[in-house]
Parts: C-alpha cells; structure tokens; sequence
C-alpha cells in the first residue's frame, strides 16, 4: 500500500462507499464490540490510516454509517478464534492476498483483528486452538513472512456533516475530461514519481477533478474502485508550492459533495504520523474510526 507523504496537503487519501446494511446488523456489531471492547493504553495516531477513537458511547446515528457497517463487516465475519487478552480474532473466509492480515483499534482502544484462511493455517491458529494473544500474532505474522504497513487513520463524514467554514474562494474546482489530458500530463510532469505511486492519480478513473488558482492547476484528485466492495478511493495531489493555501481542503470537499451526490459516503484516510492530512481531516470536522494495519503484499 502505498504511503502518504508528509508534506502538507500532499497526497491525501480518500475513499467511498456505497449501500447500507440492516439494523440487526449493525446493532450485531455494536454488540459485538461491547462484549470484547476495553480500553487499552492509548497509541498515537497511527502508518496511512491513523485512528480516531470510536468509543461506545457512539450515537445509534453513527453506527448508521456506510463506513461503520464496511469496516464491522471485515473483522466480525468469520470464524472466532479464542484470545488470551483484550482483542478479538476471526479467520475472515471473504479475505484475499491484499488483506490476508488486518489489524483495527478503534477510537477507544478496542483492538480487533482478521486473518484469511490461508495464514491461519499456516499459524496454527484455529476456532479449537489454544487461546493466542495479540503480540503473539504479531510474531507469528513476522515469522511467517507477513510484514504489516504501518497504520493509516481512517475518517468519515459524520451525520452533522462537513465543516462550514468554506475554503478561499480564489480556488476553483471542477470535473476533469479526457480533453484535459494534456493539462493534466503537464501538471504530473511536475510530481515526483515517489509522489505519484503514493497517490494514485489517474485522468481515467472513475471521476477526476482540478483545483485551479487563477486558472492554473494546483491540484488533482481522482476516484476509483477499492476492496472489491462498493468502495472507491480517492487520490489528491498538491502541487509542493501550493500546499499549505487550503487546495486540498477544496479538493477533499468537493469530492465529498460529489460522492454524496450519487449515493456514496465518504472515507478519508491518512498516514498516522502525517500531522498535516490529519489536521485537513479535522479542518473538516471528519469523524475518526479507527486506525488500521494491513499486510504487505508478499
């Protein structure tokens, strides 16, 4: 997975997603944490999702989130596998290569975790095994080959919305077109390749916008399809002598507006050490959920 640069207003991350579950089951989630969720001690945000803490003082109104009910869905589904301290465990059937490991601590503090078929049985870990702890999984995940990114913070927009407070009005940001492909190449040519892998900014995604400044482009973002699910992700690019004036915040915005507009919700994620794409989403006012590990590719 590639990594979010520092760099204020750099490349920041953005994902959405797409339908509703029932009721029953997200109240089964709620539940469901309850009966493991304790506090533990509190970690810094955390590698390109760093965390909010969720806590289950949360409104029934946010459990109601799209993004609440995708990320439950990961690690509540599946075979429960018994744990020797404060987490949870389940052998996710529905997992592949990209997220054959997955590890989420909520706002709270309320860790849980997901691993595929294929690398419990290569742990030894099963629904009848001996109870196994968090740092034991850790090691176990290491030993075996299985290095883990560093987190990401994952944010969504809560149900009071956005922030109000607009962003300069000098920014101007509208849909790209096939026809601004050679703006859009002459705007990449000025982006590292480190800069682009981290972002994955393409004009033939699903839906690019420009952010202009005096009808020069500034800044790019683009959505596309993420996870195999009703998710897409959403990549934005600053130009490095422009990060800083609240582009990317125009950017971020319009695309939330855009993605809600056609029935999406949307996700924003960020490295956890990356203070300034954590202070966007603030500026914001995204709700964190939680911060999330996943495995590397092999």
């Amino acid at each position: 997975m590639a990594h979010l640069l520092a760099g204020i207003e750099g490349n920041d991350r953005l994902a959405v997603y797409a339908g509703r579950s029932g009721f029953a089951t997200r109240l089964n989630s709620l539940l469901s944490m309850a009966a493991f969720g304790r506090k533990q001690t509190a970690e810094r945000p955390a590698s390109r999702i760093g965390v909010a803490k969720l806590g289950l003082g949360v409104t029934m109104q946010q459990w109601n989130s799209a993004v609440h009910s995708y990320w439950d869905g990961l690690f509540d589904s599946g075979i429960c596998v018994p744990t020797a301290d404060e987490f949870s465990l389940v052998i996710n059937p529905h997992l592949g290569t990209e997220r054959r490991a997955m590890v989420m601590v909520a706002s709270n503090g309320c860790t849980r975790s997901a691993v595929s078929p294929c690398v419990a049985s290569a742990l030894g870990i099963a629904s009848d095994g001996i109870p196994v702890s968090l740092s034991w999984l850790r090691q176990a995940l290491h030993a075996a080959g299985v290095e883990m990114h560093a987190p990401d913070v994952i944010y969504y927009v809560a149900a009071a919305g956005v922030s109000a407070t607009r962003s300069s009005t000098l920014v101007e940001v509208r849909p790209l077109a096939p026809d601004d492909a050679a703006l859009f190449d002459g705007f990449m040519a000025q982006i590292s390749p480190a800069d682009q892998d981290d972002a994955s900014v393409e004009l033939g995604h699903w839906a690019a916008f420009g952010a202009f400044v005096e009808s020069e482009l500034l800044a790019v973002s683009s959505l596309y399809p993420w996870g195999g699910a009703a998710i897409a992700d959403m990549g934005v690019l600053t130009m490095p002598r422009a990060r800083g004036k609240g582009i990317a915040r125009s950017l971020v915005r319009a695309m939330i507006e855009y993605a809600g507009k056609h029935g999406y919700e949307a996700q924003y994620r960020c490295q956890f050490d990356n203070v300034a794409s954590n202070g966007l989403a603030k500026s914001l006012e995204l709700a964190p959920y939680g911060k999330w590990e996943v495995a590397c590719l092999p």
